[in-house]
């Protein structure tokens, strides 16, 4: 997955509420694997609950920005790592549970064969598996503003989603896990509330002009947008963030499977 500065920055906003569906499947005695953490926010949140957990993730600067968070006080059962998810440096059945949060959405069908494959290898037999992931046609937005509809847009043709079902990766987990090996033991869904109040709300659409500037001239030069495009979307969002009674909620599906 492709991550810059404002990707890395909006992933370090998010907290433990994004593994709650998991907990209940969690124990003291946890060792932990969390495949795909970005900057480490979620996997030290879950280092307060397990024996022991593990972060790893195939970009340096993410890694980088972890390494900070087990540096801290009281987190010496948190590590990190550089590492491809689909050639993990651990030995089989290292680990009681494995999560990936916002993970498998992006890959392609053969990248996620590997990946779940590893994930099965390194998980001891009776193990939990559990993911978190995008749904685009669970989504709320209101008002239904062009230019946001576009930004949003501009975003999965940066993922250069190849499968249209992609997009709706998340309601389809459990089949997906199943067919890999995997048992799915339990299914929801949550949202993540870009909107709550009006600072929430500036935030939100700092954080979209952010990422827009950001990727705007790869997407330009990938020929995946055009200039005109970039500045439709962020009119989009400002004038979004400008409604008093905007909402944008952002669905995540989840799923729990084991390793039989």
């Amino acid at each position: 997955m492709r991550h810059d500065s404002s990707i890395v920055e909006f992933q370090r906003k998010r907290g433990g509420d994004s593994a709650a569906f998991f907990v209940p499947f969690l124990t003291s005695d946890t060792i932990l694997l969390d495949a795909g953490c970005g900057p480490g926010t979620i996997t030290a949140a879950l280092a307060g609950i397990v024996g022991k957990a593990v972060g790893v993730d195939i970009e340096p600067k993410a890694i980088a920005a972890a390494s900070a968070l087990a540096a801290e006080p009281g987190l010496s059962n948190l590590a990190f790592a550089e590492a491809d998810m689909t050639a993990l440096p651990f030995e089989d059945g290292s680990f009681d549970a494995v999560f990936f949060h916002a993970v498998l959405y992006h890959q392609s069908e053969a990248v996620l064969t590997r990946t779940l494959a590893e994930a099965r290898r390194v998980l001891k037999p009776g193990g939990f598996l559990a993911t978190r992931d995008a749904d685009v046609g669970g989504n709320v937005l209101h008002p239904e503003i062009d230019g946001v509809r576009l930004a949003l847009d501009l975003w999965q043709r940066w993922y250069e989603h190849d499968d249209p079902a992609a997009l709706r990766f998340g309601r389809r987990q459990g089949a997906i896990l199943r067919a890999h090996g995997f048992a799915p033991v339990w299914a929801g869904a949550s949202y993540v509330n870009h909107s709550a109040d009006a600072a929430i709300r500036s935030e939100a659409v700092a954080d979209a002009r952010r990422s827009l500037l950001g990727l705007g001239p790869r997407l330009v030069g990938k020929a995946l947008a055009t200039d005109d495009e970039i500045q439709a979307a962020l009119a989009g969002w400002d004038a979004w963030g400008r409604d008093p009674d905007a909402v944008y909620f952002r669905c995540r599906c989840e799923c729990v499977a084991r390793r039989d």
